[in-house]
C-alpha cells in the first residue's frame, strides 16, 4: 500500500510532465508561414541574390525536381541516425543507472565524460577515419559520440531525483529494490530520460550529417557538399530543408513514444480512473 501511494505522487509528477502544451496543427501551420515570410523579407531587405540565399520557391521546386534523389539520400543518412541514437541509448542508460546509484561510479565516470564533451567532434572525425574508413561505421560513430551524453546525464538526473522519503517508505514496508526500480524508481525518472532521449534524437542528427560531411560517400549531408561543390545553392538548401524535416520528424517520434509510455502505465491508468 505504501509502495502504491508513493507511485500516486510519481504519477502526479508525471501528469505535470505531460500536461506542457506543445501547440497544435494550426500553430505548427502558422510558424511555417512565417519562417518562409522571414526568408523572402531577409532576401527582399538585403537584396541577396540567388546564389546566396535561393527563395523558398526555387528551393521547392529543387526538392521537386531532384525528389528521388534526395529521398534515396534521406534514407541512408536515416538509417545513420537511427544507428547513432540506438547506440546512444543502449550505452547511456545503464552508464546513467550506474552513476545514479554508484557514488563510486559517479566520481570515477564523470570526469571522462566532461573530457569527452570538452573536445570538438569534429576533431575527431579524421580518427575515426582512420579507425572505419569512409562511411556507415564512421558517421555512426560520430553520431553517437555526439547523442549519448544527454542521454547519460538525464538517466542520472532522473533517477537521482527521486524524493528519498518515498524510496525509505517503500522499504519500510517491505519492498524488494526490483520493485522499487520498476515500481517507483523508473516511472518517476521517466519525464527525465525522455527529455535526454529528444535531445539525443536531435543530436544524432548533428553527428550523422558532420560525419558525412567529413567521410560519406552518400547521405543529405554527402549532397550537400556535392551541390556546393558545384554552386547549386538552391540544391543544396533543398537537402538542408530535407534535413531539418527529417530531424523534426524523428524528433516528434520519440515525443509520440514518450506520451504513449507515460499514458499506458497502470499505476496512472489506475489513478485516472
Amino acid at each position: 500500500m505504501a509502495v502504491e501511494a508513493a507511485e500516486t505522487q510519481v504519477v502526479s509528477l508525471r501528469d505535470r510532465a505531460t500536461s506542457i502544451a506543445t501547440g497544435g496543427p494550426v500553430l505548427s501551420f502558422v510558424s511555417l508561414l512565417l519562417t518562409v515570410f522571414v526568408w523572402y523579407l531577409l532576401i527582399w531587405v538585403f537584396d541577396l541574390q540567388p546564389f546566396v540565399l535561393p527563395p523558398p520557391h526555387v528551393v521547392a521546386g529543387q526538392m521537386w525536381n531532384h525528389g528521388p534523389m534526395l529521398l534515396a539520400e534521406t534514407q541512408v543518412t536515416l538509417l545513420q541516425i537511427l544507428a547513432g541514437f540506438a547506440l546512444s541509448v543502449l550505452v547511456g542508460f545503464p552508464i546513467g543507472m550506474l552513476i545514479a546509484f554508484s557514488r563510486i561510479m559517479d566520481r570515477l565516470l564523470y570526469p571522462p565524460l566532461i573530457v569527452s564533451q570538452a573536445v570538438p567532434k569534429i576533431a575527431l572525425a579524421p580518427v575515426f577515419l582512420a579507425w572505419f574508413g569512409f562511411g556507415f561505421r564512421t558517421n555512426v560513430s560520430i553520431s553517437f559520440l555526439i547523442a549519448v551524453f544527454p542521454v547519460i546525464i538525464n538517466t542520472a538526473l532522473g533517477l537521482k531525483s527521486l524524493d528519498p522519503d518515498m524510496v525509505r517508505l517503500g522499504r519500510a514496508m517491505g519492498a524488494s529494490r526490483w520493485r522499487l526500480f520498476v515500481q517507483i524508481r523508473l516511472p518517476s525518472a521517466m519525464p527525465a530520460v525522455f527529455a535526454g532521449l529528444k535531445i539525443s534524437m536531435t543530436f544524432a542528427v548533428i553527428g550523422a550529417v558532420v560525419g558525412e560531411f567529413v567521410a560519406g560517400s552518400a547521405g543529405l549531408g554527402y549532397a550537400i557538399q556535392a551541390a556546393t561543390g558545384l554552386f547549386n545553392m538552391s540544391l543544396a538548401f533543398a537537402a538542408i530543408v530535407a534535413i531539418s524535416v527529417l530531424g523534426v520528424v524523428l524528433f516528434f517520434a520519440v515525443e509520440l513514444v514518450e506520451r504513449i509510455v507515460l499514458r499506458s502505465h497502470p499505476q496512472q491508468q489506475r489513478t485516472a480512473a
